[in-house]
């Protein structure tokens, strides 16, 4: 019986320091995850910004001119990003085929349409997916000044520019506050460490 006793105090030490262990893993995981979803934000907002510049600065040109400034200035500056880093913007009704959501990007993007759905609001998002790489997303909501190329009531010399540009458009029909898309970006596993 002693031997019994010994046996189960021996297992309870053993089972009480795993499970301490767990716990410093599990949160030494949780901050790893915190620290890449704020890397992310931080690579991602000077290239939002860039993005927002650029379509600010045709706009004061016209309409149809900031057309053209995203045409031709976005896929740009998606290459002018740090070395160990991929970005874009996709959408559940895209411009530019070329930003059509891939596999691994339609799980974010539904789930954002999913919360929309329902009524909710949702913020950035972080994972880590099979290669290593981190993938954050973060929602694009249509604000006023986004109506003028996707809203619901577009000019007809906006629609010509358009169509021209991208003939299989389907970003248009959007109100204000509508999830419009999202914006991505990868993050190599050792990036900025």
């Amino acid at each position: 019986m002693k031997k019994v006793l010994i046996i189960l105090a021996v297992m309870l030490i053993f089972a009480g320091v795993a499970y301490y262990g767990w716990q410093q893993y599990q949160e030494a995981q949780l901050k790893l995850w915190q620290e890449k979803a704020q890397l992310a934000e931080e690579t991602l907002k000077p290239i939002k910004l860039k993005f927002k510049e650029t379509l600010m600065g045709g706009m004061q040109q016209g309409v149809v001119e900031a057309i053209n400034y995203c045409n031709l200035e976005a896929p740009a500056i998606s290459e002018q990003v740090p070395a160990g880093v991929t970005v874009g913007r996709t959408s559940h009704r895209v411009r530019n085929s070329a930003n059509a959501p891939s596999e691994v990007l339609q799980a974010p993007l539904n789930y954002y349409l999913k919360m929309e759905s329902s009524g909710q609001k949702a913020n950035g998002q972080i994972t880590q997916l099979p290669s290593g790489e981190w993938l954050y997303v973060e929602p694009i909501y249509t604000q006023a000044v986004c109506l003028a190329c996707h809203g619901e009531n577009i000019a007809a010399e906006v629609k010509a520019a358009i169509d021209e540009k991208y003939p299989e458009d389907k970003a248009t029909g959007f109100k204000e506050g509508e999830l419009r898309g999202m914006f991505w970006i990868k993050l190599q596993e050792d990036f900025a460490e």
